[in-house]
């Protein structure tokens, strides 16, 4: 029978938390950032490549420990329940209400891991005086390491602040934790709960410490030390099997840097004593099998060193599982020992020393087991734990699941930090539901308060616009509805830009006449100079045409604009704006448009887009369906791109659809709003499609066989560097409003 230790209190390690620090009982202090994560296995090569040297770098920049920390746990659910609508105060948060509901249901019925990391930072400790290593035994007192790191006086807050550059150049975000974070960070390890303001005498508790594992409040934790790695030449990426695991995984990974000259002392007799061993098998004639290759890697790694190409560090890797029981317990320990295997790692159990491995997993930056490797730069780099990336976020817009993982994708496209701008590209065929993935977009934002304005070719919006209350307005010739290019309202100039107005009603007028030279473009200007200004009522294109005539009777623009502003054409283009375009969101059905009518009622809305978006600078979405139909038509084209590349400025985000991206990469202007977002949904494309997307966006092999394989609803989401196969899976309230606006 296994004799159970018992210890009165765990949790006696962190004495205190003040000044963003962890204060071990030691005194020793602890700082900790917490790191957002990246597809790498998606990333172009370049970038992946790019990724592996800032990490290199990061490496080589360490003047103390520091601890690598991956937390993998199943995301809880909270309640399915469907929610009342009279317990809101109107129907966005009651629709916010839904999207979260189906969510809770979606992780009660799935699974989902996510998978958090941290670096930990510590000082070097004087008192560690020996390195205890497995590969080399420092067997003669002459070379027994008196120092193997040193912290250079450096103090830890600017080691931590220094660290968020080297994040950034890897690609990922990099957050300091405050008293607040490190405190919740605790209590979630010591089983409290997620509680501010944790006090740390509620984490003391009675613990029981068992041969071959610890059980603390019930929970249940079994440690490993990796003794071996993988005996051949590996890549960054290797850990990948390990972050999908499907249990909670606690892994601990510390680094100490280690002085070069000291360890080109130690491979200088390890290099000697491998001769030796040679010298000794040739002359008996036997062949050391295990020992074939390791006298070539040790003299590069010495030369390497020698020329500060590589620098020695000491690596202890631990594995800790968490359970509810014994019997699952040992479930998870076969499945991580499989895993393990799969990996050609070896791993052995502490016996009794299991809450020594428990602490070294944890991110307190304690290595109590001391199982110690010494690797180069090379070799630890390929350790780089940034490998896999659900996207997801605790608030933003929800754009579906994970394929690889199953995770959701919960992100927020505005988040500036993360992302250049907030434009959105959708590409795919027809049929594979890019529509249905922008709407899904556009309705993700307004639960959480964020407008939109649609340009809808195919009146595929009505309903859902007049469900959410917006406005929705159908331009065609005998619509009543109108805009006003010179209404000063709408199209008031940009203070900064006070030639706007007068420029985007010149390029109008050019669409309207098929274009103009220079002379009709002067007496045009001109003209407009004069109806433009202090007026006691609004002017109209009426009266410009009538000025223009004045000055230039039967002139070939003359004649030509007196069709635009007489008849049905006049109603629409030369009447005072007659609708309402404050509204939440608001849609215009540009269906009927005649081929004729398309780029001057375009460019009218695009005026007042930009006028909009200038006078109030707020977070919406402008929904652009069917793009590639304007990309023929110069002034709209050169409108879009001002757009796509300014929008930002004014907190917007463009959102362009296109089942062509064919249209896009014809022209350089096209090409330059096609790369222009830093979120892109890439769906089912056809061969020759798809090779123009991997020329584009740098996609690898492996991402065009998805594109051309994926089925409706597939996409691969690149948001930023990351690139994740998701399917875009709405929630019952989303998919029956946008089935039901297109009449399905």
């Amino acid at each position: 029978m296994v004799k159970i230790f018992r210890q009165p209190t765990f949790g006696d390690e962190v004495s205190a938390i003040r000044g963003g620090m962890i204060h071990l009982r030691s005194g020793s202090p602890r700082a900790i950032l917490a790191t957002s994560s990246l597809n790498f296995d998606g990333l172009a090569p370049e970038h992946q490549l790019r990724a592996v040297q800032a990490f290199r770098d990061l490496l080589h920049a360490q003047s103390g420990p520091l601890q690598l920390y991956l937390r993998i746990r199943r995301v809880p659910a909270g309640k399915a329940d469907e929610p009342d609508p009279r317990a809101f105060p109107d129907r966005q948060t009651y629709l916010a209400a839904m999207t979260r509901s189906f969510i809770n249901a979606h992780l009660q019925d799935a699974p989902v891991y996510q998978r958090e990391i941290y670096i930990v930072l510590a000082p070097f400790e004087s008192g560690r005086q020996m390195l205890r290593s497995w590969l080399f035994r420092f067997d003669r007192s002459k070379d027994d390491p008196r120092l193997v790191a040193s912290d250079l006086g450096t103090p830890l807050a600017n080691r931590a602040r220094s660290l968020l550059e080297p994040l950034r150049r890897i690609g990922i975000k990099g957050q300091v934790l405050d008293d607040h974070a490190l405190s919740m960070l605790l209590a979630d390890l010591y089983g409290e709960g997620r509680k501010p303001g944790l006090e740390l005498s509620t984490v003391r508790q009675v613990f029981a410490h068992r041969a071959d594992n610890v059980e603390v409040r019930g929970r249940h934790y079994a440690s490993f030390v990796v003794s071996r790695y993988p005996g051949e030449e590996i890549s960054p990426g290797w850990l990948l099997p390990l972050l999908s695991f499907k249990g909670e995984l606690h892994v601990g990974i510390h680094i100490l840097p280690l002085e070069t000259d000291r360890m080109l002392t130690v491979l200088h007799h390890r290099i000697r004593d491998l001769r030796a061993d040679d010298m000794a098998s040739a002359e008996s004639g036997a062949i050391d099998r295990s020992a074939i290759g390791t006298l070539p890697d040790a003299i590069n790694v010495h030369q390497a060193l020698a020329r500060n190409e590589e620098k020695a560090f000491a690596v202890s890797f631990y594995l800790t599982i968490g359970a509810d029981d014994q019997v699952e317990l040992r479930a998870q320990t076969d499945a991580l020992r499989a895993s393990c295997r799969r990996m050609m790692l070896r791993t052995v159990q502490p016996y009794f020393e299991m809450r020594q491995a428990l602490l070294s997993s944890w991110p307190l930056g304690l290595d109590l087991l001391g199982r110690e490797h010494i690797l180069h730069t090379s070799a630890l780099t390929t350790m780089m734990p940034w490998l896999q990336e659900d996207l997801a976020d605790a608030d933003g817009h929800y754009w579906g699941y994970n394929k690889d993982t199953g995770g959701l994708c919960v992100f927020d496209p505005f988040d500036d930090d993360r992302f250049t701008n907030a434009n959105i590209a959708v590409l795919a065929h027809s049929g594979a539901g890019k529509s249905y993935a922008a709407a899904s977009v556009v309705l993700s934002g307004y639960t959480r308060g964020i407008g939109a304005i649609i340009l809808d070719p195919e009146a595929e919006y009505a309903g859902l616009i007049r469900e959410l209350g917006g406005t929705y307005l159908r331009l065609a010739a005998g619509s009543t509805h109108a805009i006003n290019a010179l209404d000063p309202l709408l199209f008031a100039a940009d203070p900064e830009e006070p030639a706007d107005q007068l420029s985007d009603v010149l390029d109008l007028i050019g669409l309207m006449c098929g274009r103009l030279d220079e002379v009709e473009r002067a007496q045009v200007e001109a003209t407009l100079r004069l109806v433009i200004g202090p007026s006691d009522r609004g002017p109209v294109l009426a009266d410009v045409w009538r000025e223009l005539d004045h000055r230039q009777p039967g002139s070939r623009v003359s004649t030509i604009l007196h069709r635009w502003v007489t008849g049905d054409l006049g109603r629409m283009f030369s009447a005072p704006t007659n609708v309402d375009l404050g509204a939440t969101i608001i849609g215009f059905n540009v269906r009927d448009l005649s081929e004729e009518l398309i780029p001057p009622a375009f460019l009218i809305l695009a005026n007042w887009l930009w006028a909009e978006l200038r006078r109030e600078r707020r977070a919406r979405h402008l929904l652009i369906d069917e793009v590639g139909l304007l990309l023929e038509h110069e002034p709209i084209r050169r409108f879009l791109i001002r757009l796509a590349r300014r929008i930002r400025k004014y907190g917007g985000s463009l959102i362009l659809v296109s089942q062509n991206p064919g249209d896009f990469f014809e022209t350089k202007d096209g090409a330059v709003l096609a790369t222009n977002p830093s979120i892109l949904l890439l769906g089912s494309q056809k061969h020759s499609e798809a090779v123009k997307l991997q020329k584009a966006f740098n996609l690898t092999d492996r991402q065009v066989n998805y594109l051309e394989t994926a089925e409706r609803g597939d996409f691969l989401l690149v948001a930023g560097p990351n690139r994740v196969p998701v399917h875009v899976m709405a929630p019952p309230w989303m998919d029956e409003l946008i089935v039901r606006s297109r009449g399905h």
